[in-house]
This record gives structure tokens, C-alpha cells and sequence, in this order.
């Protein structure tokens, strides 16, 4: 399979992976949110300790970006497009989550007096700092008695780091116009031989931390098969072998680059089987169940305390898919509706434009 094929996507099921991915986030979050409970441990640290769900399901995210954003570049080759389809997409979800969590959640789940938390400006500050991608995690009083306390929505901070992927992916496009198969290629060679040596010159300018330094090697990969979309292929083969190439770098400090490559062609073989296509959802909610996950799990904790992390995770699914589909339907369909009718009036006006001319 051509990856050329895969990135149609009547031939890939992308959405229900991101789907899948943004639930098994919330999986890796409910032993930090609950507590530890018998019978329940996270399934991919209790096979894999290099890492846990919830981190390499972030890093999964990154790649499916890396890959899709950079083929609808390739596709329109637009850096107006490019910014208003991302513009659209990311921020009307957000700036409804920051609303109604600055005005309803906060209020609701604080424990100071309603006065108090108002005339704090910090709260308010809460929605003006996370629209521009610096991360505040706190409001005055809020979820102070949790057991991961004050913390209003850990998920947040991965936003960041993929606004700054795709600033950059943009600027490679309009500055290597011409010879973007090459630089990409290097780009992420240099990346890749990078993660091998003792000292991380490029990746620890993003920060010491792996869980924070291996997403841009993630969305890299996905660009880089982008780019090379007519040289590779995808078949169980190559799957296997990934997984063999990360048992023989076990315990490597590379490790973790070769699960996340492994896991990468993983969810591009399996998101391309027929079975798998049968089930295509009708809306693609991730986002959303991504966005409000941490903070619903918080307000879980609040309301239940420490109870059996399976009915933990499962309440907190539910509420959370539930919230995104909602929000789906409010917010990120009309949004990228309109996005899509600015784009149709710009071009109407350039074409009117270059006949003038």
C-alpha cells in the first residue's frame, strides 16, 4: 500500500484512530486523577515501561498532523489556506472551552465566594493566555482539594507545540518552495541522528523533557512520509519489522524514538483495512474529546473522590464524548464552515482581480 493511496482519505479511517487516541489520553490520565485502584493499571506501561498511553497517544496525534496537514499543503499549496483552515479549526473549540470554564466550571467548582473569584483579573487572564498558546493551568480556588490540586486542565499544554509545528511547516513551505523535498528530508534526518547522540542540541531547545522533545520528531515523521508519499509503501511487513528494529534498541536512549516510529506505521496499516473502514465515524470529535477530557476527569474526582479507576475513566469517556459531539455540532462544524466561505470569497476576489489585470 502506497502511502500515496492511504492519504485519500476514502482509504484511511484516520478519524476513529484520533478518536481512539484521544480516549486512551484519558486513560493515561486517570491513575495521576484518581489514585491507584486495584485491578486497573495503565496497558501500555504494564507491557512498556519506557512510556504510558496517555504520552504516546500525544505523540500519535502529532504524527496524524504532521501527515495530513502537510498533504493538504501539498494539495493546495496555499499558505492562506494553510492559516485559515488551522485558524478555524483550533481556536473556535477552544476559545468555547476557555468560556465556559473561566464562567461556569470555575464558579461552580471553586472554594472561595463567587465575589472573590470574579474580581480575581488572574481568571480572566485564564482565557487571554490560553487563546495565545501560554499555558495557564490555574483559577483562583478551583479543584484546590483534588488530588492532582489546582491543576484546571493538564491537557492543554500540548497546544503549543503543534501551533509552533505548524507555524514552522509553513515557513519551510513559503521559504523552500522549490526545493521543500529536500530540506524536509534533511530536516528530519537531522532530527532522527539527533535523538541518538548523549546530548540533544536541537530537541533540548524545546525542553529537557522526552514527553515534550519527541513530538516534533513525531509530526517530522508524519511530514516526512508526506513529502515522500510516492517512494513509500506500508504493508504488515514493515510493522513487524518496526517493532523488531525497537526489542533490538531496547533499553537504547533511542528507545522510545523507535516505539513511536513503530507505532506510527502501526495506525497507518491498521486505519487502512477494510474492517477498520466499515466503522468511519460521522464526525470527527477527537479534538474535543481531547480538550475537555483532563478537566472533566477533575470534576469527576471532585464530585466521586477516589473510586475504581474504570468507572473513572469510563464516566469521564462518556462526559467527555458527549461534551465534544456537542461542541462538534455548535461550534467546530459552523467554524470551519466558515472558514471555508472566507476562503471561497478570497479566491472569488483574486480571480476577479487577476481578470481585471
Amino acid at each position: 500500500m502506497k502511502i500515496t493511496w492511504f492519504l485519500n482519505k476514502e482509504n484511511n479511517n484516520l478519524d476513529l484512530i484520533r478518536i481512539l487516541l484521544a480516549c486512551i489520553v484519558i486513560v493515561g490520565h486517570t491513575i495521576p486523577l484518581n489514585g491507584e485502584t486495584p485491578y486497573w493499571t495503565d496497558p501500555l506501561s504494564f507491557f512498556l515501561p519506557v512510556t504510558y498511553s496517555g504520552a504516546l497517544a500525544v505523540k500519535l496525534f502529532f504524527f496524524i498532523s504532521g501527515l495530513v496537514v502537510t498533504n493538504s499543503y501539498l494539495k493546495n499549496d496555499n499558505f492562506v489556506y494553510f492559516t485559515i483552515s488551522r485558524v478555524f479549526r483550533i481556536l473556535p473549540a477552544l476559545l468555547f472551552l476557555l468560556l465556559i470554564t473561566v464562567f461556569i466550571i470555575g464558579p461552580v467548582f471553586t472554594n472561595v465566594s463567587i465575589s472573590k473569584y470574579f474580581s480575581d483579573i488572574n481568571n480572566f487572564k485564564y482565557i487571554i493566555r490560553n487563546l495565545l498558546f501560554q499555558t495557564k493551568y490555574t483559577l483562583t480556588g478551583v479543584f484546590s482539594d483534588n488530588l492532582y490540586k489546582d491543576i484546571v486542565n493538564g491537557s492543554l499544554w500540548s497546544l503549543r507545540y503543534e501551533v509552533r509545528c505548524y507555524f514552522f511547516l509553513m515557513c519551510a513551505f513559503l521559504l523552500f518552495k522549490n526545493k521543500r523535498t529536500i530540506i524536509f528530508n534533511i530536516i528530519f534526518i537531522a532530527i532522527f541522528i539527533e535523538s541518538f547522540l548523549p546530548t540533544h542540541i536541537i530537541l533540548s531547545r524545546l525542553s529537557t523533557n522526552p514527553e515534550i522533545y519527541y513530538l516534533p520528531f513525531s509530526f517530522a515523521y508524519g511530514t516526512f512520509l508526506a513529502i515522500n508519499q510516492n517512494k513509500f509503501v506500508m504493508n504488515l511487513p514493515i510493522v513487524i519489522l518496526s517493532f523488531l528494529v525497537y526489542f533490538l534498541f531496547k533499553n537504547n536512549p533511542a528507545e522510545e524514538l523507535f516505539l513511536i516510529i513503530a507505532f506510527c506505521n502501526l495506525i497507518i496499516f491498521i486505519s487502512s483495512r477494510k474492517f477498520i473502514l466499515n466503522f468511519k465515524p460521522k464526525h470527527d470529535i477527537s479534538y474535543g474529546i481531547y480538550l475537555w477530557g483532563f478537566l472533566i476527569q477533575q470534576i469527576v474526582y471532585f464530585i466521586f473522590g477516589k473510586i475504581y479507576a474504570g468507572f473513572h475513566f469510563l464516566i469521564a469517556s462518556i462526559a467527555s464524548i458527549l461534551i465534544a459531539y456537542i461542541s462538534f455540532i455548535l461550534i467546530e462544524k459552523p467554524s470551519m464552515l466558515f472558514g471555508r466561505q472566507i476562503l471561497a470569497f478570497i479566491n472569488l476576489r483574486m480571480n476577479e482581480i487577476k481578470k481585471k489585470n
